[in-house]
């Protein structure tokens, strides 16, 4: 996944884009270990897109995002909330 670490401010909220490299079949995503509700993210054409809204809730600091797969190695990235 492509990149590994994200910045995410709450003063300038935005979508969080990745690449995700590869075929893969995501079958949910996790912040540390609960599972990020499906309206919040969203993968098409190899590109995980985390929902800026979602971002802005989460209390500042720094969260491991985990992407659970059907198959093969789980994914992380980690993304840097603040202010």
């Amino acid at each position: 996944m492509s990149p590994a670490q994200v910045t995410f401010s709450k003063g300038n909220p935005a979508d969080a884009l990745l690449a995700v490299t590869g075929n893969v079949s995501i079958t949910a995503l996790r912040n540390g270990g609960a599972t990020v509700n499906a309206a919040n993210y969203s993968v098409a054409a190899g590109v995980l897109t985390i929902s800026g809204q979602y971002l802005a809730t989460l209390v500042n600091g720094v969260k491991t995002f985990t992407l659970i797969m059907s198959y093969g190695d789980n994914l992380t990235v980690t993304v840097t909330v603040d202010d």
